[in-house]
């Protein structure tokens, strides 16, 4: 008896062990997509702020993440977790895309009533059409391709260095 209550004993402790590491690591992974965002963004200029508003659509998870990020790395952004339909209601100077398809993404930004946009998705590995940067993990690091239509439709100004170190991760 006492046996099979320390293998019952072992085995939840394992399961335990193993549903936090799950989680770190997702959590990890996700983490580094905030920050790589927000180094994006420190390379982009907007006409008439000084404090970019980062709208979180449909994923108030992540809009919390981003306000974590924000404080840990010392970045003036202001976060805004947004649902889908009052997306083109509310002011934005970033839009951030985790559970839209490429389409959507689409639709939501060019019925957007300000071209002073800018758009990035973790749900968009083509990056043909939607969002102009599109981010993803390449053997683990996370890193992004650059949505050059989307772009062009954009009046928001990237230093070229990030579209460069775009081409050279390709």
């Amino acid at each position: 008896m006492k046996v099979r209550f320390l293998h019952a004993t072992a085995q939840f402790i394992l399961l335990i062990v193993s549903i936090t590491i799950g989680q770190l690591s997702y959590a990890l992974s996700n983490h580094t997509f905030y920050e790589l965002t927000l180094t994006i963004l420190s390379y982009t200029k907007w006409p008439n702020t000084s404090k970019p508003v980062i709208c979180v659509l449909d994923n108030p998870e992540a809009a919390n993440q981003f306000q974590t990020s924000i404080k840990l790395l010392t970045y003036d952004y202001q976060v805004q977790s947004v649902n889908t339909k009052e997306f083109s209601r509310t002011e934005c100077h970033v839009a951030y895309f985790s559970n839209t398809s490429p389409q959507q993404q689409q639709s939501l930004i060019q019925s957007y009533p300000s071209r002073y946009l800018l758009s990035l998705s973790n749900n968009n590995p083509a990056c043909e059409i939607g969002s102009i940067f599109c981010l993803y993990n390449r053997k683990s690091f996370p890193t992004f391709k650059v949505n050059l239509d989307a772009l062009s439709y954009s009046k928001v100004h990237i230093d070229p260095r990030v579209l460069i170190l775009a081409k050279n991760t390709e």
